[in-house]
């Protein structure tokens, strides 16, 4: 498996997994409601957008959680960023996967640290992107328990278990 091969599937996976959480989020009406919710899932797909943004060489455009008057206003804004991805990887060459990423905030990092950051190669800020998020989905989650939902099983093994599915935004 090449690097590019396997990050398509690591974030085949990550889309997958946010859908499947979302289904479950939107099922419960107590969950869709929580702002603590809001705010976790919100900020993974905020993620997801920047670092895609940065991949491509564009300008941030950062979308406040305010923004969103409903769930699944959110949850479309959070598909839109998986799709961006994948349309990306899809189209980058293992050469591209390689190449340093010089993300904007790592010089506030080292003024901060008072010492260089060493920058990732775009691979691995993919690889950061989908553990980021998964700890993101975690605490949601967890959250959707507290208040009386079943979270999903969206573990990478039981998409691999289950044949790979595409993610269902239904």
């Amino acid at each position: 498996m090449t690097a590019r091969s396997y990050l398509l599937d690591l974030t085949r996976h990550c889309e997958w997994a946010d859908a499947t959480l979302w289904q479950a989020v939107l099922g419960s009406a107590e969950t869709s409601r929580d702002p603590q919710t809001k705010k976790w899932l919100h900020h993974g797909h905020l993620v997801q957008h920047i670092f895609q943004q940065a991949w491509n060489g564009v300008p941030f455009k950062v979308r406040e959680l305010a923004e969103f008057q409903e769930p699944g206003e959110l949850a479309a804004w959070g598909r839109e960023a998986h799709a961006q991805i994948q349309s990306f990887l899809a189209a980058a060459g293992e050469p591209e996967i390689e190449r340093e990423l010089r993300l904007p905030w790592a010089a506030q990092l080292e003024q901060n640290r008072d010492r260089p950051v060493h920058h990732p190669t775009l691979g691995e800020s993919v690889v950061q992107v989908a553990m980021h998020t998964a700890h993101h989905r975690g605490q949601a989650c967890a959250r959707l328990r507290e208040l009386g939902g079943e979270p999903p099983t969206i573990d990478f093994i039981a998409r691999l278990w289950q044949g790979r599915p595409a993610a269902d935004w239904r």
